[in-house]
């Protein structure tokens, strides 16, 4: 397994939508590594979850899971999600203000809203469909990493500029 680099904001290839994951080439030995370089990337930044273009690679798949994690001490954990071609549609209208942080726009901290509820719905990274209802952080880093898949950023969804801070003013004056 290897880390891959993470690019950061300002490259264009973040602002890109990714294409679909052919069926035919996911359990290719070539696209499993892949997986493995991506849970391997997520793990070494500390990250609860990573997207593909993230490590521009135009596809759309992320993955996802939280264990005890510093750059989140205080999240509830969930477990691993590996989403290939993934969907998410929203199970009620409850929307909640979240503080997010993105492995492409490092030391930065933003407020934005999202679902506090939603539906996942992919391939597992062995291309068998399945559909998982999340909630609170898991459901907000799953819109957050489906967000990437669609070129679009954290700064993005923000209503305001007010909150978006450095992550020491952040823990200062926003936790």
């Amino acid at each position: 397994m290897s880390v891959l680099e993470v690019i950061k904001m300002g490259n264009p290839r973040l602002r890109e939508v990714c294409s679909l994951v052919e069926f035919s080439e996911i359990n290719t030995t070539e696209f499993q590594k892949f997986i493995d370089d991506l849970l391997e990337t997520q793990n070494a930044e500390d990250g609860a979850g990573i997207a593909a273009p993230q490590v521009d690679v135009l596809q759309r798949v992320f993955t996802m899971e939280l264990k005890e994690n510093p750059r989140y001490p205080n999240k509830e954990t969930f477990p691993l999600y590996v989403a290939i071609n993934p969907e998410i549609e929203p199970i009620l209208d409850t929307i909640i203000e979240s503080w997010e942080g993105c492995l492409s726009i490092p030391g930065i901290r933003g407020q934005l809203p999202r679902y506090k509820e939603v539906r996942l719905k992919a391939l597992d990274r062995y291309g068998k469909s399945y559909e998982v209802d999340l909630d609170g952080f898991a459901a907000i880093v799953a819109q957050h990493e489906l967000d990437h898949l669609n070129g679009v950023l954290l700064v993005d969804r923000m209503e305001s500029m007010k909150t978006l801070s450095f992550q020491k003013e952040f823990e200062t004056y926003w936790i």
